[in-house]
């Protein structure tokens, strides 16, 4: 059963300097309190004494790109993503939101980095199809198809091969587009 008149919470970030963070907590804690209910007790107090005229209020704010999320890692975990990631020439912020979004997608998609070298593979193997099918036509002329063993054999692999590499950059390039996990 949902639960019902819950307050939805969300968060607000500021970065003072050393100084000021030292102090807040001082203050905070001369008052009893955690840093986060005496800033929320100031918020409360500042938007009460200044009330804002509805429709007035500009927008200022940056356009959203995406969600946020702050999170802790374990022991060593930071030290691993950055080499995994460092690995894959991306930055670790990058490749950590690349694997929280393939862990909540049905069809996760490959670092964009990757799909770049993927798509540059696929160019070569169709040049090469294309070169194969052109040395087939050259071998046996137009006026003489091959027979049943003479057709080069690596031709229906290469084939093979790059409708499989096609499917996969497809995939991978709708899953990077798909909003809210509706990539097949």
């Amino acid at each position: 059963m949902a639960r019902t008149n819950v307050p939805v919470r969300s968060s607000i970030t500021a970065w003072p300097d050393s100084e000021q963070k030292t102090r807040f907590a001082a203050l905070a804690a001369s008052r009893g309190l955690s840093q986060s209910k005496l800033l929320v007790l100031v918020i409360n107090v500042l938007l009460a004494r200044n009330p804002v005229e509805p429709g007035t209020e500009t927008n200022r704010a940056r356009p959203a790109y995406g969600d946020r999320v702050s999170l802790r890692l374990r022991p060593g975990d930071g030290k691993l993503l950055r080499q995994r990631a460092l690995a894959r020439g991306m930055k670790y912020s990058s490749y950590a939101a690349a694997l929280i979004r393939a862990h909540v997608r049905a069809n996760p998609p490959m670092p964009l980095g990757e799909l770049a070298k993927l798509e540059r593979g696929l160019a070569q193997v169709s040049a090469l199809a294309e070169d194969l099918r052109l040395i087939g036509q050259h071998r046996h002329g137009e006026d003489n198809p091959p027979s049943d063993g003479e057709d080069l054999a690596i031709v229906p692999a290469v084939e093979l091969l790059l409708r499989q590499m096609r499917e996969l950059v497809k995939a991978n390039v709708l899953s990077w587009e798909a909003p809210d996990g509706e990539a097949s």
